[in-house]
């Protein structure tokens, strides 16, 4: 079965979606079938992978993974070794599910997984079922976060979650850390945020952290990771850090990922 690997933190505002989009784009790029499962009900994620709009009505999409019924299927080729299961409006009732939805949301998860490499599951920024659930199956998790003067109370009870579900449901889960993302480093402030995090939080920071640059958001406009086609040192810049920065994630969820010629 391949990896999961869920993006999760109930903040909005931190870059989620564009990480886990280009997660699992740069996957893709390493040669790794993979497939992106988006449970935020927004959609964006499915909106940067997907070239073209899907028409939810004639496609499965990610809110059968709770529901009884005809399994979901992803949309194939979105991009070469790419597949999504897209988000649909419906995931905003998954909140009121019963707890016992997670045994199926389970089982059609690793069913799914069965045919990949790798999963990238991006959720939606609260402390919901849907942020929850795909936690009590993956191998692998880890949050994007912003230095600001609100994010550390945020990032412990995420931490305290994550225990109790590695302790009572899912003790392989491993947290992979902590990705500073959006970081402006002239920003005196941020740049003692940062400290606060790594005196505070070290052992749980990844060694990587992103730039906030207007490139990366205009990836997103054009459908593709930053690093593609970059047109000025700016966005050669940010895509060298977000590249670094997933290649990173990509090493510790699938060991013999490697670095492909760019």
């Amino acid at each position: 079965m391949g990896k999961i690997c869920t993006v999760a933190i109930h903040k909005g505002g931190t870059g989620k979606t564009t990480v886990s989009a280009h997660l699992a784009f740069l996957a893709a790029e390493q040669g790794s079938r993979t497939l992106l499962i988006d449970l935020d009900s927004q959609g964006n994620a499915s909106d940067t992978v997907m070239l073209e709009a899907a028409n939810l009505e004639e496609v499965r999409t990610a809110s059968d993974l709770f529901e009884e019924g005809e399994p979901a299927k992803p949309i194939f080729n979105a991009r070469p070794l790419l597949d999504v299961l897209p988000a649909d409006s419906r995931l905003l009732a998954v909140e009121r599910l019963d707890f016992e939805a997670a045994a199926l949301f389970s089982q059609r998860l690793k069913t799914l997984a069965a045919d990949y490499d790798l999963v990238v599951i991006d959720t939606p920024p609260t402390m919901g079922f849907a942020m929850l659930a795909p936690l009590l199956t993956s191998d692998s998790a880890f949050a994007p976060i912003i230095p600001d003067a609100y994010s550390l109370k945020g990032i412990e009870s995420l931490l305290t979650r994550v225990a109790e579900i590695r302790e009572s449901h899912n003790p392989g889960l491993i947290f992979l850390g902590l990705l500073v993302n959006k970081w402006r480093k002239n920003s005196r402030a941020q740049n003692d945020t940062v400290e606060q995090f790594r005196q505070e939080l070290g052992d749980y920071m990844i060694p990587h952290t992103l730039p906030e640059a207007a490139a990366i958001a205009d990836a997103a406009h054009v459908h593709q990771p930053v690093w593609r086609n970059a047109k000025s040192g700016s966005q050669r810049k940010a895509g060298k850090a977000v590249r670094e920065a997933l290649m990173w994630v990509l090493n510790q969820t699938i060991p013999n990922a490697q670095e492909a010629t760019q």
